[in-house]
């Protein structure tokens, strides 16, 4: 079953009151105005009725009678397709809001999973300013900073860096007289062990929500403590790289002095 466009506020007109347009509170639509209002077909609405998603009308003689109740629900039902969810997850969530646990509090929720951990974006730049970024360094670096990902050659001679933050770390690098090549390995041996921690922390923040994680697990403390979290885990990830560098460090020192004095 297709998807539709949900209707916006800005869709619809603002009534004179008492004229035509949204109908005032308690007054029912057919069906005809309910698609009209909701921007959804006769034939997905009668669907998602069949698939309990959608509550029957109330019957009046052979016509069916909707509310406001339908046209918000409607809007959910999009809102939430939009977010990736199929039908048949959104029948056990809407299903499970009996307690009148608002599904735009959910929502919120999954704005917070997605939000970015990073100011990190897109960077476009024709090649005097790839050149102008190398300063001092040999311009036949751009070939390397291509091959291993930090740019990407346009067909028309313009550049883009996919991740202007690791362009900006490959070229500090650089300053400090790291190789592109080993700043890249040096960076995708982090992704891989990094990764694997990233799984391992959500699902042991998952595992513990409504415990000893947001309280008691309600869509706001969940949010709260995820916001709280954003910081708190970069500054960790930071911090506990950087005892581990020096212990490894440590540890090569005091083998190196070994074969030294032996």
């Amino acid at each position: 079953m297709a998807t539709h466009r949900r209707r916006t506020s800005s869709d619809r007109a603002e009534p004179a009151p008492g004229g035509a347009g949204t109908p005032a509170e308690g007054v029912e639509l057919g069906l005809d105005e309910l698609v009209e209002r909701s921007g959804v077909s006769a034939r997905t609405i009668r669907y998602y009725q069949s698939e309990g998603v959608l509550p029957r009308p109330r019957k009046d003689g052979r016509d069916a009678r909707y509310s406001d109740e339908h046209v918000d629900r409607l809007a959910i039902i999009a809102e939430l397709q939009e977010r990736g969810l199929k039908l048949e997850a959104i029948k056990e969530l809407i299903g499970r809001d009996r307690h009148h646990r608002s599904v735009s509090e959910w929502l919120g929720v999954d704005k917070v999973l997605r939000a970015t951990w990073t100011d990190d974006h897109v960077a476009a730049m024709t090649l005097v300013e790839v050149h102008t970024l190398l300063g001092k360094h040999p311009r036949r670096l751009v070939g390397e900073m291509v091959d291993a990902g930090l740019l990407a050659r346009n067909d028309d001679g313009t550049f883009v860096a996919p991740s202007r933050a690791l362009l900006d770390l490959a070229l500090r690098m650089l300053d400090a007289g790291v190789s592109i090549d080993i700043g890249t390995e040096a960076a995708n041996l982090l992704r891989r062990r990094l990764s694997r921690a990233a799984d391992d922390l959500v699902r042991l923040f998952q595992e513990e929500t409504g415990k000893s994680f947001a309280g008691k697990g309600r869509p706001a403390e969940l949010a709260s403590a995820l916001d709280a979290l954003r910081p708190i885990a970069q500054d960790g990830a930071r911090l506990i790289l950087a005892q581990e560098l020096e212990r490894a460090l440590r540890n090569l020192a005091t083998k190196t002095q070994s074969r030294k004095t032996s």
